[in-house]
């Protein structure tokens, strides 16, 4: 072994991707046997997967159980943690982009089940993060292919921005800034827990200003690393970008996270740049406004500034006595056992896993307005009404 990362970039399509999947496995070879398996997709919001790629195809999700169900691990666990215009509805976004069914018996909803731990970058913070993925014995990542108007790639490193649960999310958007501060909480959410292989689904990929822009791009084409970083470095390759254009990137080479020079890689298959691909070329202006195709398109700091406000509020006549489902799912104690249970808003972390775990319909997520208050005064725009 020279310790050169390889990276598989392999001609698939959906109705032939357990073959590539069979082609990963034989190539990358994981102790399953025995092992607990967590599979993160990326399930960002609802959508149609065969008109969007906004989320992981179901059909590359099916293949892999599929393929894992023949190495006999303990157990496997497939989720997830929602994006921006889905917090508290993971179970929701599950369903209806076909991920639940595809997962079976397998799928779980991880934002019920958070650990506290403390980031130091890009601010000393404590965070909740999907426990089941920090614990599980091996780890497998399957991102969608993407370009970012922010991060200019949404691949295999920033897929563990989904070990953040909820709103906490927003919460790094919005005070990060600029691309580079942002880029280093990425980073420490790929530190937490780098999976032990990736597999991306880049049949059918995002082009544009991402996260969830219209425009998508028939690609036909499975990804494979055990290297993340390595790996986003070929994506980069293919859609325009040199490595030092993207920011986690630049990071990630820098701390030694993974290989970054396509020269120092063996890469196995066609990575030619995808002619006229169409990546981001507008940066984010100095107000942190950029386009994403979320919403109206652009995303700015008010954007997230109205989700950093949401707190739980909790409808009495739908709350059942006795029920203490919110509270107990609070990783930071801000729910209080009450009748029904009272809120402290400065422990809140913004993990909605309240809302993730109220069956009853008793529970929104709803702006506070001290909190408004608080933001607005602090900068000359006003959060949408």
């Amino acid at each position: 072994m020279d310790g050169r990362s390889k990276v598989l970039v392999i001609e698939s399509s959906y109705e032939t991707c357990f073959q590539a999947v069979e082609r990963v496995f034989a190539t990358f070879p994981l102790e399953i046997k025995g092992k607990n398996v967590l599979v993160k997709v990326n399930a960002l919001r609802a959508c149609n997967p065969d008109r969007e790629a906004i989320v992981t195809h179901p059909a590359l999700l099916k293949a892999v159980i599929g393929k894992l169900e023949t190495l006999a691990p303990k157990r496997i666990i497939v989720g997830d943690s929602v994006g921006t215009e889905s917090y508290g509805n993971s179970q929701h976004i599950f369903h209806t982009t076909g991920l639940a069914e595809a997962a079976g018996p397998y799928y779980r909803n991880l934002s019920l089940n958070l650990k506290v731990v403390t980031v130091e970058k890009p601010f000393p913070r404590k965070v909740a993060v999907l426990k089941d993925v920090l614990e599980a014995d091996v780890y497998i990542s399957l991102p969608k292919m993407k370009t970012h108007g922010l991060t200019m790639l949404s691949g295999a490193v920033k897929n563990n921005y989904g070990l953040l649960a909820g709103a906490q999310k927003s919460w790094y958007h919005y005070h990060s800034e600029k691309p580079e501060i942002f880029a280093e909480i990425l980073i420490e959410m790929f530190r937490l827990r780098p999976p032990d292989l990736v597999i991306m689904d880049g049949i059918l990929a995002m082009e544009g200003y991402g996260p969830c822009s219209p425009d998508v791009r028939r690609v036909n084409k499975v990804l494979a690393a055990a290297d993340a970083v390595a790996l986003d470095a070929v994506l980069a390759h293919m859609v325009g970008f040199r490595t030092d254009e993207v920011p986690y990137l630049r990071l990630a080479g820098n701390l030694g996270l993974g290989q970054t020079d396509l020269n120092t890689l063996d890469i196995v298959g066609n990575f030619s740049p995808l002619e006229g691909y169409n990546r981001p070329v507008v940066a984010p202006e100095s107000t942190y406004c950029y386009l994403s195709g979320v919403g109206g398109g652009k995303t700015s700091r008010a954007f997230y500034a109205d989700r950093i406000c949401l707190r739980p509020v909790i409808l009495a006549e739908k709350c059942p006595a006795g029920c203490m489902a919110c509270a107990e799912a609070c990783p930071s104690g801000a729910l209080k056992p009450g009748a029904p249970p009272v809120l402290s808003s400065s422990q809140c972390m913004l993990c909605s896993a309240c809302m993730e775990a109220c069956t009853h319909g008793a529970l929104k997520l709803v702006p506070e307005e001290k909190t408004r208050r608080e933001l607005e005064g602090r900068h000359c725009y006003r959060l949408p009404a």
